[in-house]
């Protein structure tokens, strides 16, 4: 934001957003969701996002995302007052940002409106997280405000929070928006080939990254339906490449025929939910309930380690609500 247009805002207040907005159009009316069209309205979702992260980072480290919520509900609301109408310094300047964008590209009223239901539903399908600052803190981290010391904490958290719900280390990197393809492969113990030479720790996992990853799709999918949950790190791991390159329907059809050939195959669904966990919150509850359901029939799992993982589910299954 440009220092001198927000100081002009603030002392003088009367300005609003309604007066940037464009008449809405029959076509523009048609659409109901911004799914899909985010690089559209890119630059609007990141203003505000923005905004949100370094208020927080820089004016009140004590801001939950409730508030967050709350003033962007406040803005959508009000946004026909001028900005003295609002109180909090974070309404204000996500509304002085957005005029200073919108003045040179204007959008309707309702564009504006599912803008703000967008960042909305951000937020919530971060709820399910242990923390209360979870969203402002993954705004903070993703907009690369964090500094150093700070992204590493935070990227250990994150990686504790993932390894506490049976996730892998790929469903943390997506959680935090990092990483790259070869970055995702894990370690599978008591994976090795018979025969040949021994190799060590690294030229195994070197083999086995290259040995799947260089797979087509279809043979992804016959390695895994021959290997199954003798190798569900890979199972995650293809699972979270599909979420990632936002192919469900190839996902749906690995996870049907999974299903047809393993019965209680417990991290399928454990992954298929932390694949759906921010898409569609509800589908990946129901994926983290069948994880729940099969778990007393699983033999070669300990007591101990059965109500821990049941735990974890649990929990998470109750934060998504």
């Amino acid at each position: 934001m440009n220092s001198e247009t927000g100081d002009k805002f603030t002392e003088e207040g009367e300005d609003s957003l309604f007066r940037y907005f464009k008449p809405d159009t029959p076509e523009v009316m048609k659409i109901t969701s911004l799914q899909g069209k985010e690089y559209e309205y890119g630059d609007y979702l990141g203003t505000i996002e923005y905004t949100i992260a370094r208020h927080f980072y820089e004016n009140d480290r004590k801001i939950k995302d409730k508030d967050a919520v709350s003033a962007l509900k406040n803005i959508r609301e009000n946004c026909d007052k001028d900005i003295s109408f609002f109180k909090l310094a974070l309404e204000k300047e996500i509304i002085e940002n957005l005029i200073e964008l919108l003045e040179g590209e204007p959008i309707t009223h309702h564009e504006f409106e599912l803008i703000i239901d967008y960042v909305l539903e951000v937020i919530d399908n971060r709820a399910w997280m242990e923390d209360e600052q979870a969203y402002v803190k993954w705004a903070t981290y993703v907009m690369g405000l964090f500094t150093k010391e700070e992204s590493e904490e935070y990227e250990k958290s994150i990686k504790k929070l993932a390894a506490k719900l049976g996730l892998s280390s790929k469903h943390a990197d997506l959680m935090l928006l990092k990483g790259d393809e070869a970055d995702y492969f894990e370690f599978v113990e008591n994976y090795g080939e018979d025969g040949g030479e021994e190799l060590n720790e690294e030229e195994l996992i070197a083999e086995m990254e290259q040995k799947f990853l260089s797979l087509t799709d279809a043979e992804k999918v016959d390695f895994l339906l021959e290997n199954g949950p003798d190798l569900y790190e890979l199972v995650g791991l293809y699972i979270s490449e599909l979420s990632e390159k936002g192919e469900f329907e190839k996902l749906q059809e690995l996870y049907r025929k999974l299903t047809e050939k393993y019965d209680d195959f417990i991290y399928l669904y454990v992954f298929m939910g932390g694949a759906y966990i921010e898409l569609d919150p509800a589908l990946a509850k129901s994926y983290f309930e069948k994880a729940l359901e099969c778990l007393d029939n699983l033999d070669d799992i300990s007591d101990s380690t059965k109500e821990a993982i049941r735990a974890n589910l649990i929990d998470l299954i109750k934060r998504i609500n």
